[in-house]
């Protein structure tokens, strides 16, 4: 599992103390990192789980600062005027600087969620490599009414980047969704499916 955009962690914290499985989580916003290693202590799960302070971007090694009203929602600012031991500002990595860490542990597909207001577009920019040397076979994603909007080519080259890896999107319930209604009617949460599990051992 990777859990990108963990918040208080109840995704990550499910796999890795429930199913037992190697969690990767990534958070931008360092109070949530701080309450999650603390829950990872306490059900003893440190052994199944790397927690990434860093918010994902374009570009590795950038300051970010976050929005104080909502810290999921980061915006970039002069890395001169940043002060870079504020909880509210965070380094940026790329999605395929996570890579090591997944070859380290010896993952071989996964599992992802992914939750970052708008920023889910630069999993899909900067993350080729990781996309076709792991098998991942799902992708659960927010897709935000007000920010595909705003954001309307970062949503519409997602749509491209999955579609042309053979994934298919559906709602929560398995039912496809028409690629071509991404900006209008798809749901706030979607689910991009590689089509070699739809059906067969998902839906």
């Amino acid at each position: 599992m990777i859990d990108i955009g963990a918040n208080i962690g109840s995704y990550s914290m499910f796999t890795a103390g429930a199913l037992g499985r190697f969690t990767l989580i990534i958070d931008c916003y360092l109070p949530n990192i701080e309450n999650i290693a603390r829950a990872v202590q306490i059900q003893r799960v440190q052994n199944r789980v790397v927690l990434v302070h860093n918010a994902l971007y374009s570009k590795s090694g950038e300051y970010m600062t976050l929005s104080k009203a909502m810290p999921s929602e980061i915006e970039l600012r002069e890395t001169a005027q940043q002060n870079i031991t504020s909880e509210f500002v965070v380094q940026t990595i790329r999605f395929d600087d996570l890579l090591p860490i997944l070859i380290e542990r010896k993952v071989q597909s996964v599992v992802i969620k992914i939750d970052i207001e708008g920023s889910e577009g630069f999993m899909c920019e900067t993350g080729s490599k990781t996309f076709d040397l792991i098998d991942i076979q799902v992708i659960i994603m927010e897709w935000g009414h007000g920010f595909r909007k705003w954001h309307r080519k970062r949503y519409e080259f997602m749509t491209l980047f999955f579609t042309e890896r053979q994934y298919i999107v559906t709602d929560a319930f398995c039912n496809q969704l028409n690629l071509t209604a991404w900006e209008t009617t798809w749901p706030g949460d979607i689910f991009w499916i590689k089509k070699i599990n739809f059906k067969n051992n998902i839906c």
